[in-house]
């Protein structure tokens, strides 16, 4: 089932949610934008604005007039990220992995095809062309992170995803076939780690790695990125590919993952 989709939906709030969710990305919207962007008409998008604001979700420009998220939803960002367990256990983890290879350290999860960052370390070296950021959205088939968590999702769902969602060319290394992906993210299962050699942003490369709960199943993935400069050739740096694939073990065994029973 798709994000947002569900047989006991309330109209007035799926439609509250998705104006919230356009507005996530933190660029302010004036009104008209918003109506057209979830397709309602204008005077219904300023009564849900004017409920959201209401409740701090949701905050006005005085100055340009543009609507954008409101301290609420800072509030309840910070409450899920100081109460998520997996984040949490993963973190002191995530610091030695930063503080070995030096390269920037995140941890994701898959939702709706796409990785959500529930973390974000900076490395030791200074490095401005990594847009990720903690909550932000990549698409899962061209990042280092996202392509772990699809090779150990169901082949068929992952197949009929992106048989009707285009796998658009982020950069001249990404992968838009989808037979070619299904046989890479095979690959991928078989050898137990990823890698992103300018998929999604050109100059960045990645090694990502799968973490496994108790019961078999990889519930998110981490990785350790860096530019191109310093980490090519990728496939022939084994001392950062051994350190995350050896860093999400870790992680996996604090979730109570001893190797076995891995899911098929």
């Amino acid at each position: 089932m798709k994000r947002g989709e569900s047989r006991y939906n309330i109209r007035v709030l799926s439609r509250a949610m998705r104006l919230l969710e356009v507005l996530a990305d933190g660029k302010p919207r004036k009104l008209a934008e918003l109506s057209e962007a979830i397709g309602i008409s204008q005077s219904t998008t300023f009564r849900l604005l004017a409920t959201l604001m209401s409740y701090g979700f949701v905050e006005k420009e005085d100055r340009s007039g543009g609507y954008h998220l409101g301290l609420t939803c800072l509030e309840l960002a910070r409450a899920y990220y100081d109460s998520n367990d997996l984040r949490l256990t993963a973190l002191p983890e995530l610091e030695k992995l930063r503080d070995a290879s030096g390269e920037t350290v995140h941890l994701g999860i898959l939702d709706d095809m796409q990785v959500v960052y529930l973390e974000k370390l900076h490395g030791l070296h200074a490095i401005g062309l990594m847009t990720s950021r903690v909550g932000g959205r990549s698409p899962a088939y061209c990042t280092g992170l996202g392509k772990v968590l699809l090779a150990w999702s169901d082949p068929e769902v992952v197949r009929t995803h992106f048989s009707r969602n285009a796998l658009v060319a982020y950069t001249a290394h990404t992968i838009t076939d989808l037979s070619d992906l299904m046989q890479h993210l095979a690959g991928i299962r078989a050898r137990g780690y990823a890698l992103d050699c300018g998929e999604h942003e050109p100059e960045v490369r990645c090694v990502a790695a799968p973490i496994f709960d108790i019961g078999g199943r990889v519930v998110a993935a981490i990785s350790a990125s860096g530019p191109a400069g310093r980490l090519d050739p990728l496939d022939k740096n084994r001392d950062l590919i051994d350190l995350t694939v050896e860093t999400a073990g870790s992680i996996s065994r604090r979730l109570g993952y001893h190797g076995q029973n891995e899911e098929k």
